[in-house]
């Protein structure tokens, strides 16, 4: 907050019924004169902060403070007002990510660019601070390194999650090229790499380009990652979830799910490849899941299935069930909303008409409508009751007997209380 005679960072604390906690000023409490970058719980009723010094460069942070502050806003007993020194070695930082280690204390991560200065070459760092303000054993003073340093990539965005043991997974972003990966890592409460895990880390997913990625606690010592892809073959956006000792597999996930008019386009993938037959099943608001085939994956691990049987305006949910080591397993559902039909004319096809007249036009339900040709005076021609077509995009001959002759005709389109008109010419 730069108000006037007060610059820095600002808290408030607020009850879950919307008003202000007793003893927090209306305005927010002034936390530090340093400004803070990112907020979390302590697990008794507290918070974290951080909060950091200017850097050499616009943009970035020089070092970081870690605050903590009790259930009534006062800074926690044994706590300096400034902050517990994170990290405050010479370079710049930035990005900085701060949780819970779910033992009352905290975990920090960030990216970091140290002597020689390269501003293509970021690396990220780790610490955990104990609920007393101390750095936590086996953590290296001014940041556990955790991405490879030898790799050539910039390293970026980290965040972090704890895995409810005192330590966390760190997710961070890579770049140096094309398809830019993300990668994990898993260390202990002391600051040491989870046996299992490789010592950078491990790629959050083989192919692509992960980009946004996002983590959080799973609740059961693992972490849950997600990130967009849009290059490098995938598009879409990815989860993967990874267990204490690595990722967990998931035999098949969805890459799209698409709706179209009178369709939906469902595509799968298979890691297996070729190798895995599935059955594809459907089910509404109101109704249980119900077969409508079988699909097999080609030869690059998809299974393509296009659903013919669908509704303007209905919502249906998909999945796919499958035998994986004897047992039926199934896929994670999902919702797709078929697009709804709205009435519509959209006159003679073409326009101008050369000898028949064509009239395009949708229903959006078989509900009673007609279709008239009408000249100039308002004279009707042609009546056509064409509710019983049912909904959808219609094409249909106007004339009955003789050719209309050359002239401006209207073409009026009705079903309920709508009325549409549109103009046509009659050419020889």
């Amino acid at each position: 907050d730069g108000r006037p005679g007060g610059a820095g960072g600002y808290a408030l604390r607020v009850h879950a019924d919307g008003t202000l906690a007793p003893g927090w000023p209306a305005n927010g409490l002034l936390l530090t004169s340093r400004g803070n970058r990112v907020v979390a719980r302590d697990e008794a009723g507290g918070s974290y902060a951080v909060s950091p010094t200017p850097g050499d460069f616009p943009g970035f942070d020089g070092a970081f403070y870690l605050l903590r502050y009790t259930f009534g806003g006062t800074p926690a007993p044994g706590w300096p007002a400034g902050g517990v020194l994170v990290c405050n070695p010479p370079g710049i930082r930035a990005g900085v990510s701060l949780a819970s280690d779910g033992q009352g204390g905290a975990l920090v991560s960030w990216y970091d660019y140290r002597p020689p200065y390269d501003l293509t070459g970021g690396e990220i760092f780790a610490m955990r601070v104990r609920a007393d303000g101390t750095l936590a054993p086996g953590w290296t003073v001014d940041g556990t390194l955790v991405s490879d340093p030898t790799d050539g990539l910039q390293s970026y965005s980290p965040f972090m999650v704890s895995d409810g043991q005192g330590g966390g997974f760190v997710v961070w972003q890579s770049q140096g090229g094309c398809c830019d990966p993300s990668w994990i890592q898993h260390l202990t409460g002391s600051g040491q790499v989870v046996a299992g895990w490789p010592r950078y880390g491990l790629r959050v997913a083989p192919s692509g380009a992960q980009l946004d990625t996002q983590i959080a606690t799973d609740g059961q010592g693992g972490a849950i990652v997600a990130w967009d892809e849009g290059c490098c073959g995938r598009i879409g956006t990815w989860a993967q979830r990874f267990g204490p000792a690595g990722p967990t597999p998931v035999l098949v996930s969805l890459v799209s799910a698409a709706a179209r008019e009178g369709r939906v386009e469902l595509d799968w993938f298979s890691p297996d490849g070729a190798s895995l037959s599935a059955a594809v099943e459907r089910r509404t608001e109101n109704s249980g899941w119900q077969s409508l085939g079988s699909v097999s994956a080609d030869g690059t691990g998809h299974l393509r299935y296009v659903d013919p049987s669908v509704a303007p305006g209905a919502r249906y949910a998909y999945r796919l069930g499958y035998v994986q080591s004897g047992a039926e397993q199934f896929s994670a559902e999902t919702w797709v909303e078929v697009p709804a039909l709205a009435l519509a004319l959209d006159g003679l096809r073409p326009n101008p008409a050369v000898g028949e007249l064509t009239a395009s036009f949708t229903l959006p339900s078989g509900e009673p409508a007609t279709l008239e040709l009408l000249d100039v005076s308002g004279r009707q021609l042609v009546s056509r009751e064409v509710g019983a077509m049912g909904a959808g995009r219609h094409k249909l001959q106007m004339q009955s007997g003789a050719r209309v002759p050359p002239g401006l005709y209207w073409l009026r389109l009705r079903q309920g209380t709508r009325s549409l008109v549109e103009r046509g010419v009659v050419i020889r």
